[in-house]
């Protein structure tokens, strides 16, 4: 099986900070049901308080787990970014 990059599971850019980026490599290594990785990682921002913003959501399946999957890729992501950078978007 071919395995996902960091720009096929999010939004990273030459301009976003490299945490996000140990953070999606880190959620990368996660185990996933049936190795799909079907997670996304958004980073969008600081918001008006200077506070760092990343969304994460899950993508579709047809095998379903995408929900305990996201929640091991998020685990992954605060383990490689850093949970002090940032806070998790709920939009």
């Amino acid at each position: 099986m071919k395995r996902k990059g960091v720009k096929d599971v999010s939004n990273a850019s030459e301009t976003t900070p490299q945490w996000f980026l140990r953070g999606v490599e880190a959620a990368l290594l996660a185990p996933t049901a049936v190795n799909q990785q079907k997670f996304r990682f958004e980073y969008v921002g600081p918001d008006g308080n200077g506070v760092h913003r990343v969304k994460a959501e899950r993508t579709f399946s047809l095998v379903g787990y995408t929900k305990m999957d996201l929640g091991i890729a998020k685990c992954h992501f605060e383990m490689g970014a850093g949970k002090d950078n940032f806070e998790w978007s709920c939009q």
